[in-house]
């Protein structure tokens, strides 16, 4: 007899059957939309209420000013023609490289990913300050046309060519991971069966390989337009005077003409064009990761011939083979070069990513006060200078404070709510996801407007909470989507079978959960510690006088004077990167020593 049925068997009615505890978990949820909610909705609702303010309350003037005048507009066509061949570029190059990583060996595949992986961790603002280097009148181009006796050097730096060079660079991993992520789970059957019929390597390609391959070449062109939409950094260091992007017209419209209500409705209109933008994307990438829209448009093409008369039919037809034989004379010449062409991107691709990190290095060690590449002199002079400077030493562990405290409490905050996302109702899963995903998607200098807007008469402006508070925002999207991508390949049975044995909640987060996903949690504090770290957009809101991140220093040194002193934070920073993987990769070893060390001992 059971505990449950005792109170209907006393009181002679119908055996009640026992009841499910409710589903709570999507209290692990009430966290994470808190913090989005109150410190990434609230300020763009600000943002949007403060765009539509005037002297006398509320008006249009503001929005009137911006749709009207040509500065605007031009700040816009730039913006999107920098993002358009951006995004060309740098899809089509990551293209031609990641299929070239799924066809080299895998030993070859791992030196290539550090090649590409390594310049994706590094500093956006140190890869940008090194094009000026490489691109100057007396940098590294210069001087490399000088010996094949070419005297004068294209102005390659503070124009669009550079911001390009630059954008393009720091975007090509960008493109490159979600369309290699795709490829290499791609089974080459078809493709292997497409040619033992006769079709050539580049038409099985095209015809079989190629569509696999679209939904993961639209979202790589998506994540690179919209992010260029935002770029601040990259143009601020490398364009011109007249190069300005609507990232750099908004700080303008703030600082410089003292127009925050008109900068307001710079970021509204970017916002609204960045939403627009998201949404069509989605729409047109939505069909092609489901079924059903796929079927829809086999079903479209079905029903396109019986639309017209015979004759018409017979035409198009007769233009369709002709469109297919011109395609595949094309596709074979292509074949009969994709080795060079692979080749090439490589080699191209190589040199973006790697050649900025080589320079800074080099250029760390120079003796000048002024930028000149190859240096004349060699000393560590700037490494001296660096370490006597206390101002740069308070920035630095200003910034490595900061950004551990936003990574640790993204972690925590992301973990919970990577919970509910998995385990919670279904109806939040979608709003949830998109919500979570808001932050990336917004460009940096709308959000910290808003958020400097929000806050500033609260005087969080130029304290460690005002920075930490918008790089928690900017940390979770990382650890929420790392944890619950983990959570969705956990066995759900180790969990029962902990519980089976007694285990409480509480025994089987510790036990079961926390060893499970503790890569995941690493790896969502890393990424959410470079968020925090490399930003130069938070910062400049919302640092103060005695508040001022080493990002933001390293920027206000560059603008106003090129020398070595950022390339040796640079290498400073990289060397302690290295010397935290390597001493990772050390510990491991030991660990792993001990236990074989121990095991032979019991066994013994």
């Amino acid at each position: 007899m059971s505990v449950d049925s005792l109170p209907g068997q006393l009181i002679g009615g119908p055996v009640a059957r026992p009841r499910h505890r409710p589903d709570r978990r999507w209290l692990t949820l009430v966290p994470l939309l808190a913090v989005l909610i109150l410190l990434f909705v609230v300020p763009l609702c600000s943002l949007l209420v403060d765009s539509f303010r005037g002297g006398h309350g509320f008006t249009l003037e503001n929005y009137r000013e911006q749709v009207t005048s040509p500065v605007f507009w031009r700040a816009i066509r730039r913006t999107l023609v920098i993002a358009a061949l951006s995004t060309a570029i740098c899809v089509v190059l990551g293209y031609c490289m990641a299929y070239a990583l799924t066809r080299v060996p895998k030993r070859l595949r791992g030196v290539l990913m550090v090649v590409v992986l390594v310049p994706y961790f590094t500093s956006i603002l140190i890869r940008s300050y090194a094009w000026i280097a490489i691109l100057a009148p007396s940098g590294l181009v210069a001087g490399t046309l000088a010996l094949f006796g070419v005297d004068t050097a294209p102005e390659l730096v503070f124009n669009q060519t550079g911001m390009l060079i630059g954008t393009v660079q720091i975007l090509l991993p960008l493109a490159l991971l979600p369309i290699y992520s795709v490829m290499s789970g791609i089974d080459r059957a078809p493709v292997r069966a497409a040619q033992s019929l006769g079709a050539s390597p580049a038409v099985a390609h095209w015809h079989v390989y190629r569509p696999a391959t679209s939904s993961a070449v639209t979202a790589a062109a998506a994540l690179v337009f919209i992010s260029t939409l935002g770029f601040y950094v990259t143009p601020a260091l490398l364009g011109g005077p007249g190069d300005t992007l609507i990232a750099q017209s908004i700080l303008v419209q703030f600082s410089n003409l003292v127009d925050p209500a008109g900068a307001a409705a710079q970021a509204v209109l970017l916002l609204l064009i960045v939403l627009v933008l998201f949404a069509v994307l989605f729409r047109y990438l939505a069909p092609s990761l489901s079924v059903g829209g796929a079927e829809t448009a086999t079903a479209r093409r079905g029903r396109r011939p019986g639309r017209g008369a015979g004759d018409s039919t017979g035409r198009h037809e007769e233009l369709r083979a002709l469109r297919a034989r011109i395609l595949d004379t094309g596709l074979d010449l292509v074949g009969r070069l994709r080795l060079p062409i692979l080749a090439g991107s490589w080699l191209v691709g190589a040199a973006l990513l790697v050649t900025p990190l080589v320079v800074v290095a080099i250029w760390s060690f120079s003796d000048a006060t002024y930028l000149t590449f190859p240096p004349e002199e060699y000393s560590t002079r700037w490494f001296a200078d660096y370490f006597a400077d206390q101002a740069w030493i308070d920035s630095t562990f200003l910034s490595l404070g900061i950004a551990c405290a936003s990574a640790a409490i993204s972690v925590v905050i992301g973990g919970f709510g990577a919970f509910g996302l998995v385990r919670g109702p279904r109806r939040l899963r979608l709003p949830t996801a998109i919500l979570v995903a808001m932050p990336m998607i917004v460009p940096p200098m709308i959000y910290s407007l808003g958020f400097f807007m929000l806050v500033a008469p609260h005087d969080l402006v130029g304290t460690n909470l005002g920075l930490i508070l918008p790089y928690l925002v900017l940390g979770l999207p990382f650890s929420v989507s790392i944890t619950a991508a983990a959570l969705r390949n956990l066995d759900l049975r180790l969990e029962n079978a902990a519980r089976s044995l007694g285990a409480g909640p509480v025994s089987v987060v510790r036990h079961v959960l926390l060893p499970a996903l503790r890569p995941a949690l690493v790896s969502g504090f890393v990424f959410s510690f470079l968020a925090a770290f490399d930003d130069v957009v938070v910062a400049t809101f919302m640092s103060g006088p005695t508040a001022v991140t080493l990002p933001l220093r390293m920027f206000q040194d560059i603008k106003l004077e090129v020398s070595p002193r950022t390339a040796v934070v640079a290498v400073v920073l990289l060397a302690a990167g290295a010397a935290a993987v390597l001493l990772r990769f050390v510990m491991a070893w030991l660990v792993r020593t001990v236990r074989v060390a121990l095991s032979r001992l019991g066994a013994s």
